[in-house]
């Protein structure tokens, strides 16, 4: 195996280890166990536990990216419409499913005591709320208004969040359907007033 493929198949053992067993109860030895290696070859390509952590809560962001990226392709559309796509793209069963939703949990819980992942975290969630609030810079120019942008950004960061927070907790809250509609919903009123 390459040790680009070993490297990536230990952080996606590490994604399962942190929806099953939560940040605290991942260990490199139940990591080693679950990508079917040898925790000398775990610790060859992490040299800590907090390394490792590290890299996983950044690869569950670059997927969340990636699907972004998809979303944005070859869009020539208006910000406003790529906003909608933004939040609609939050809600895609890639993302919106059970065992993504209880990694981001337990990392956003482990982030808490853990100053790597807190600052981790805070690089994150900046460059996601300011890729949404330049959206919403973009739709204020377009339509010349005036425009909260930043708080338009944090408002539907925290939606989402919740949205995800609920499910994660209890998938029987709510229907996706329903979080997606109330979502781009809240959306339209922030923009409107």
């Amino acid at each position: 195996m390459e040790p680009e493929t070993r490297k990536r198949t230990i952080i996606e053992a590490t994604l399962k280890c942190v929806t099953r067993y939560g940040h605290a109860g991942t260990t490199m030895t139940r990591v080693a166990r679950e990508a079917g290696t040898s925790i000398g070859l775990v610790s060859h390509y992490f040299q800590s536990k907090e390394s490792l952590m590290l890299a996983a809560y950044q690869e569950l962001t670059e997927q969340l990216r990636r699907e972004s990226d998809q979303r944005d392709a070859a869009l020539e559309c208006s910000a406003r419409e790529r906003l909608t796509l933004m939040i609609r793209s939050a809600f895609k069963s890639e993302i919106f499913n059970q065992q993504v939703l209880a990694s981001w949990v337990g990392f956003w819980s482990a982030a808490v005591a853990t100053p790597s992942l807190a600052s981790l975290n805070r690089k994150l969630y900046e460059e996601y709320r300011e890729e949404m609030q330049s959206l919403v810079e973009a739709i204020a120019i377009e339509e010349g208004r005036v425009i909260d942008a930043k708080g338009i950004a944090r408002i539907l960061t925290a939606l989402v969040d919740g949205y995800w927070l609920e499910w994660a907790l209890d998938p029987e809250a709510f229907k996706v359907e329903e979080a997606l509609q109330d979502s781009l919903e809240i959306a339209e009123r922030l923009l409107r007033d």
